[in-house]
């Protein structure tokens, strides 16, 4: 695939595609080349991607924001699933770096992110203001091809609706209707990563390199916010009862220092209630696409996904704003 891409028949490997951990949408394959082109670095990875309109956005989304200077591994080739994976791909720089916060479970994860605290809110403030600040036009030009998925709020909620409607699932399908009724004050569309949490960026020295846009669109940058915020304040920690409200309370103060280093970075206030209503579309993305697992009979093999850890708060938080009795998704 790489050879034909390159129109380097010699091309070959030193050494051999290995798994990745990490990621539960895409398959990720690290490898080395004997002799890569010029200008690329020898230690790659391939992401084989299940849908071919996401891997378009997204493949078209991490390569303008690498070539806008921000720190993404640069895409070196890409390809549909006709390209003779069957899948569709994006070979990229294999990025320096592991995440900051390692272990979801038990006493560990609590230590981990009580010892992260200090930093942790200023990284993601920071990679987001930077992220926020980039011109969005070369970005919003290019998504105007694609239609196959959403590349923006608005279109997002749309197709949440539309699914949760296909799942036989009223609660979220009102929920939907609630929030598309009840928009916030208008303001300016910044690229949103959609997915901005710890494990989504590998730190290294001084150098923080943010990875997988599979969720990013075109939003008000309260939608980022209020994603990152969220994942904060509910840690999705596999913890004793006892140990829960330890979780609450950190996750409570990386929140608030979070939102408070990326006001000050950014130079924008994000009132308190855009928040609230953006962390409402936050919860309802979640809960539609596990309802989607459900229907698919697939629950038990996204066992600890985020989805399905937040799934109580997610369902509370969302009933809380629109008033739409929210249940958790189930096998029917």
């Amino acid at each position: 695939m790489l050879q034909a891409a390159t129109a380097m028949p010699e091309l070959a490997y030193a050494e051999p595609p290995r798994p990745l951990t990490g990621g539960f949408w895409a398959e990720l394959l690290a490898f080395s080349l004997a002799t890569p082109p010029l200008g690329w670095p020898s230690e790659l990875v391939a992401r084989l991607m299940p849908d071919a309109g996401q891997a378009r956005k997204e493949t078209i989304i991490q390569t303008t924001v690498a070539l806008g200077g921000f720190s993404t591994p640069a895409v070196r080739a890409s390809g549909g699933p006709d390209s003779g994976l069957g899948r569709a791909y994006m070979v990229m720089d294999r990025a320096p770096g592991a995440p900051l916060l390692s272990g979801l479970t038990g006493l560990g994860a609590v230590v981990s992110a009580v010892g992260a605290l200090r930093r942790l809110p200023d990284l993601l403030a920071v990679s987001m203001a930077r992220l926020h600040a980039l011109d969005i036009r070369p970005i919003r030009e290019q998504l105007s091809s694609i239609s196959e998925v959403p590349v923006t709020l608005a279109g997002m909620l749309a197709v949440l609706q539309e699914m949760a409607g296909k799942y036989e699932r009223a609660d979220l399908a009102a929920a939907a209707q609630w929030l598309l009724d009840h928009p916030p004050a208008p303001a300016p569309e910044v690229l949103c990563h959609g997915d901005l949490h710890p494990f989504n960026l590998l730190v290294s020295d001084h150098r923080v390199t943010v990875l997988d846009w599979t969720a990013a669109l075109m939003a008000p940058r309260a939608y980022d916010a209020a994603f990152t915020s969220l994942l904060l304040a509910e840690p999705p920690l596999i913890l004793p009862r006892g140990l829960r409200p330890v979780s609450g309370a950190v996750g409570a103060g990386l929140a608030r220092r979070f939102l408070a280093r990326y006001q000050k970075e950014s130079g924008v206030t994000i009132p308190s209630g855009q928040v609230r209503w953006h962390q409402g579309a936050v919860c309802l993305r979640a809960l539609v696409e596990a309802a989607g697992w459900a229907q698919q009979r697939i629950l038990d093999d996204r066992a600890g996904h985020p989805w399905l850890v937040f799934g109580p708060s997610f369902a509370d938080r969302l009933s809380a704003l629109t008033g739409s009795a929210v249940d958790l998704p189930r096998t029917s």
